[in-house]
């Protein structure tokens, strides 16, 4: 693969993780921010993952956003393309030394629930670059998967390439039963060649309704709010 690729998609992995370090302080689970440093697992679910080369970009959030143990993250990811289960099972290898557990399924993430071995509930459920636009009524039900399999006070997650792309996603989420929690433009998104697209774009946070809700009166980060440059935390 392009060494200059795989450059760019480091990089738009370290603005991810910025990006997605901000929005979950402003949002502040409580399954997440009230969980001290031995107690458990954190766990992640990333679905429609593709080669999951946001894996790096996730762990380093949940531990700058509430100071947890990377012994204490659990990563599962489900896509129904093999070849990239696959590609994303080779990254893994690589934070696995680091105490990082992961678990990488192929596996049609519409029909989740008949996924008998994946029996747990979530702290975060995760969709990068969701394409509710080209198969509404599949992502439709991808997103119902993902609300199901959260833990109480859990938070699901989405980016998006598009402008119109991301306000279809969050109408869709909320029909499913979600409750908006944020939603932020990128200004650090990568444009790509194809008109009014690049990378992460937009992220958007939802909880469950009357649930996973931002405290009273607390202000949420605006389309116009730059991201905090802290550093990215590598996995090994």
């Amino acid at each position: 693969m392009d060494r200059s690729y795989l450059s760019q998609c480091d990089a738009d992995s370290i603005q991810l993780q910025q990006l997605l370090q901000t929005a979950l302080l402003s949002v502040r689970s409580p399954s997440v921010s009230a969980r001290d440093h031995g107690s458990g697992h954190t766990e992640i679910l990333n679905l429609a993952c593709g080669p999951c080369r946001e894996a790096g970009a996730l762990v380093a959030s949940f531990q700058n956003e509430a100071g947890i143990s990377r012994r204490s993250i659990r990563i599962t990811g489900a896509d129904i393309r093999a070849a990239e289960i696959e590609e994303a099972r080779s990254r893994a290898a690589a934070f696995k030394e680091g105490g990082v557990e992961s678990e990488f399924i192929v596996f049609d993430c519409s029909r989740l629930n008949r996924l008998t071995q994946l029996d747990k509930a979530f702290d975060f459920v995760f969709l990068r670059h969701q394409n509710y636009w080209n198969a509404p009524q599949l992502w439709a039900r991808i997103f119902e998967q993902g609300l199901s399999r959260l833990k109480e006070g859990g938070i699901l997650g989405i980016t998006s390439y598009f402008d119109r792309e991301h306000d279809l996603a969050i109408k869709a989420l909320k029909r499913a039963g979600a409750s908006l929690l944020l939603t932020v433009r990128n200004p650090h998104s990568r444009k790509l060649p194809t008109p009014g697209k690049s990378v992460d774009r937009h992220l958007a946070l939802f909880g469950i309704v009357d649930e996973a809700k931002p405290e009273p009166g607390k202000t949420l980060i605006t389309p116009s709010t730059t991201c905090s440059q802290s550093p990215s935390v590598p996995l090994s």
